[in-house]
């Protein structure tokens, strides 16, 4: 089963959870650790989510409130990829790969949250 991901923001947070699944997953199996891994899991794969339901939002206050949630679960998914990589979980370049694409979609996140947040401000003033 494919999903229709809907621009670059969906395809980027879907590819980002799935990666970071598989690494976890991964280490799981390996390493017998489960603590961090099932952070990770659970903060890298809210991304995604939160930014599939921002898709029906009931509101653009509803949709700003969505994607500036995921932001905070990005934010927190890169934590975790530190000190998965503090405690020698992550090689360095599993690590730089994954904080790579949290970064982007932190920006990605951002941008979008700005521009809902003024287009919101317009349509109170029009």
């Amino acid at each position: 089963m494919k999903r229709d991901l809907k621009g670059p923001l969906q395809l980027k947070s879907f590819v980002f959870g799935a990666d970071a699944y598989r690494l976890c997953a991964l280490l799981w199996k390996t390493e017998k650790e489960w603590i961090l891994t099932r952070q990770l899991m659970r903060s890298s794969t809210a991304i995604g989510a939160l930014c599939a339901e921002s898709e029906h939002a009931q509101s653009k206050s509803d949709f700003i409130n969505k994607l500036s949630i995921a932001r905070k679960e990005c934010n927190e998914s890169k934590y975790w990829i530190a000190m998965m990589y503090e405690v020698g979980l992550l090689t360095e370049s599993n690590a730089e790969k994954l904080e790579a694409q949290a970064e982007e979609l932190m920006r990605l996140l951002t941008s979008s949250i700005r521009t809902a947040q003024a287009n919101l401000r317009n349509s109170k003033a029009a």
